[in-house]
């Protein structure tokens, strides 16, 4: 959009200038012609008297005379009263040579004749300022036209960065505001739909949650008590053989349940993206480093291994963050970022050197239809995306966030 501005405001600028150029150059011309014109019979006027007073003289008129009267790029031509010729002066006389004429007091008559090429120099001088000028101009709206395109542009190119965070999944992005209505427009029309889908994602979430701990749950709870009944020695073999039927379309609900929970992609909760653990360390340490600092305390990353998964980064940037929050709020010392390989699942680890003060264990997600907040909503979270928040059992508080292995890998 910069390069288009830049390029409509300098075309527009230089046909400007050429139209004007153009006009001004011939009138110019026109002009420097005419004047030359004026000059030449003015000479010739005073040619002639100074003929007439040297006619009257001793010498009488020469060719020296008139060489010396006539100057550079000039040609005198006297012709007496006699009919007589007398020349003076360059004698390169071309087709766009000048002349004027004027009488002689006595008789006779003078001609001077002009050079074309003085004509051409004299044009040639007077074009010059303006076609120097024009190039001045031209630079001048190449300047001002970048200047203005950056900054008409800058307000599209911070909603565009904006849209680009949202779209990987930050709703809570500030998009920012502009003085430029259709920017301005832009911006609340981003601003709703990120509301809009902010909400759609966290009812996803809600219902991940909702399915593991209200559907999953119970579900393998009546499976058990179908399969006990139908083992019972008091169960009737028909009532046996019924409740079977009832365990497979328990477990084809269980299997449908898992299947919607365990979706390795999470592409359900935002842009999935195969991410470096060790790199997502470092990032969320240089993203605190800044408030730490301030705090007095450090945020780095610590060795890590070498891991790659495919994550919902918007939705682990919020969990990591909640952990670094809560280790720099409640924990004291160095906060370490690592990342560390296991069988099962991949570890996120926030290490602070702090004594545990938290239950060792799996973080509890909030109950359905009610919203946590700090680990609680991490935890719940987590469990939206397939894994969980919990704390290490150590003497020092540790919190880990556990990222499930893609489903091929377990599979395999």
């Amino acid at each position: 959009m910069r390069s288009r501005l830049v390029v409509t405001l300098v075309a527009l600028t230089a046909v400007i200038l050429v139209v004007f150029g153009v006009v001004r150059g011939f009138s110019t011309a026109d002009l420097v012609r005419d004047q030359q014109r004026d000059g030449l019979r003015e000479s010739a006027s005073l040619a002639s008297v100074a003929i007439a007073a040297q006619e009257r003289g001793p010498d009488g008129v020469t060719g020296d005379f008139l060489a010396a009267l006539a100057g550079r790029d000039r040609v005198v031509t006297y012709v007496d009263p006699a009919g007589s010729s007398r020349v003076g002066g360059t004698d390169v006389v071309g087709p766009d040579d000048l002349s004027a004429s004027a009488s002689v007091d006595g008789g006779g008559r003078v001609t001077l004749t002009e050079s074309g090429s003085v004509q051409s120099e004299r044009v040639r001088d007077a074009l010059l300022p303006l076609v120097l000028l024009t190039v001045a101009l031209a630079i001048v709206a190449a300047l001002v036209g970048t200047l203005l395109a950056r900054r008409f542009a800058r307000p599209f190119r911070r909603l565009a960065d904006d849209a680009a965070r949202i779209g990987d999944g930050h709703f809570d992005t500030e998009v920012h505001r502009s003085r430029i209505k259709e920017a301005d427009d832009l911006g609340t029309a981003l601003r709703r739909a990120a509301g809009q889908l902010g909400t759609l994602v966290e009812r996803e979430r809600e219902l991940s949650v909702v399915a593991s701990h209200e559907l999953r749950t119970p579900l393998t709870a009546l499976r058990l008590s179908l399969e006990d009944l139908s083992l019972w020695p008091q169960t009737p073999p028909d009532v046996a053989e019924e409740l079977q039927h009832s365990l497979a379309e328990v477990d084809r609900l269980s299997g449908v349940v898992t299947s919607l929970l365990e979706r390795g992609d999470g592409s359900h909760l935002g842009t999935v993206t195969q991410t470096d653990l060790a790199v997502l360390a470092e990032q969320t340490a240089a993203r605190w480093a800044d408030r730490a600092r301030a705090a007095g305390r450090t945020v780095h990353a610590g060795p890590s291994d070498d891991i790659s998964l495919p994550i919902v980064r918007a939705s682990v940037d919020q969990i990591l963050d909640a952990l670094v929050e809560r280790a720099l709020a409640d924990g004291t010392g160095d906060v370490t970022i690592d990342a560390v390989r296991l069988s099962t699942h991949a570890r996120l680890r926030v290490l602070d050197e702090g004594d545990r003060t938290l239950a060792t264990g799996i973080v509890q997600a909030a109950p359905a239809g009610q919203t946590g907040t700090g680990l609680v909503a991490a935890a719940t979270q987590a469990e939206s995306l397939g894994g969980f928040v919990g704390v290490e059992d150590a003497a020092t508080t540790g919190l880990v966030l556990a990222l499930p292995w893609p489903r091929r890998r377990i599979d395999a």
